[in-house]
C-alpha cells in the first residue's frame, strides 16, 4: 500500500487575468511551458519556467502552487513546504483544499507523520468528498501506530541487549575475581603451610620448655629428698655418738 501522489493544476492560471494583459500573456505562457515540461518530468526546467513566471507575478499563489510541485518532485522539501505555504494565500477553496493535500504529502516525506495528518484533516474540511485525502490519512495513521510498535519494541529490545550486557560484565568480573582467587590459592596454601609449621615449632618448643621445667623440677625435688636424707643420716648419727659408755665395775 503506499501514499497517492500530489495533486496539480492542468488549467491555466485563471488570476493572472487580473494582471495586465502583456505580463498576463507572459506568466501564463511560462507556466504553459512548464507544465508541459512538468507532465514529461523534466522538473527542473519546468522549475525554471515557473519561476520566471513568478517574475513577472509574484504574487499569485497558484504560480507558488506550481513551483512547490516541482520542488516536491525534486525532493527538496522544505523549500516546497515554503512554496505551499504562499499558495495557501489564496482565495480559492478549491486551491486551498489541493494545497493543504500536498503540503500533508510533503510533511509525511519529511518525517513528520502527526503534522501530515493535520494537514489531510484540513484539507478534508474543506472538502470532505476527498478520497485520496481520506486515504493517505488512514495510509498515515497506520504508519505512524506501525512506527509506535516498533519504537517500542526497539527500546524494549535496547532495555535487554542493555541487560545482557550488564549480566556479561558482572560475569566477566566473577569470572576474573574467581581466576585472582584461584591464583591465590597456592599462595594462601604455602602460607598456611608456614603458619602450620610455625605452630607446630612453637608448640614444639613449649613441649620441650615444658619438659625441661618438669626434669629441673624433679632434679631440684630428688636433690631436696636427698639433702633431707643426708640431713637425717647426720642426725642419727650424731645421736648415736653422743652417748658415753660407763664403764661398769666388776
Amino acid at each position: 500500500m503506499m501514499m497517492r501522489v500530489l495533486k496539480y493544476f492542468t488549467i491555466v492560471l485563471a488570476v493572472l487575468i487580473l494582471a495586465p494583459s502583456l505580463r498576463a500573456d507572459s506568466a501564463r505562457s511560462r507556466v504553459k511551458k512548464g507544465n508541459a515540461l512538468f507532465k514529461n518530468k523534466k522538473y527542473d526546467e519546468a522549475l525554471n519556467k515557473y519561476q520566471d513566471a513568478l517574475l513577472k507575478n509574484p504574487e499569485s499563489p497558484l504560480i507558488h502552487f506550481d513551483v512547490g510541485n516541482a520542488l516536491y518532485e525534486k525532493k527538496k522539501y522544505p523549500d516546497a513546504l515554503k512554496s505551499y505555504q504562499k499558495a495557501l494565500d489564496s482565495k480559492d477553496i478549491a486551491v486551498q483544499e489541493q494545497t493543504y493535500y500536498n503540503i500533508g504529502n510533503c510533511l509525511y516525506k519529511l518525517g513528520k507523520l502527526p503534522e501530515s495528518i493535520l494537514a489531510y484533516k484540513q484539507a478534508l474540511k474543506l472538502n470532505p468528498n476527498d478520497r485520496e485525502a481520506k486515504y493517505n490519512l488512514e495510509y498515515v495513521r497506520r504508519k505512524l501506530k506501525e512506527n509506535s510498535k516498533k519504537k517500542k519494541q526497539q527500546r524494549q529490545n535496547q532495555s535487554q541487549q542493555q541487560k545482557q550486557k550488564q549480566n556479561q560484565q558482572q560475569n566477566k568480573k566473577q569470572q576474573k575475581k574467581q581466576g585472582q582467587n584461584q591464583k591465590n590459592q597456592p599462595q594462601n596454601k604455602k602460607k598456611d603451610r608456614n603458619q602450620q609449621q610455625q605452630q607446630e615449632q612453637q608448640q614444639a618448643r613449649k613441649m620441650k620448655k615444658n619438659e625441661m621445667t618438669k626434669k629441673n623440677a624433679e632434679r631440684i625435688l630428688n636433690a631436696l629428698r636427698n639433702d633431707e636424707k643426708k640431713l637425717q643420716k647426720k642426725r642419727r648419727m650424731k645421736s648415736r655418738g653422743g652417748r658415753v659408755r660407763v664403764a661398769k665395775d666388776w
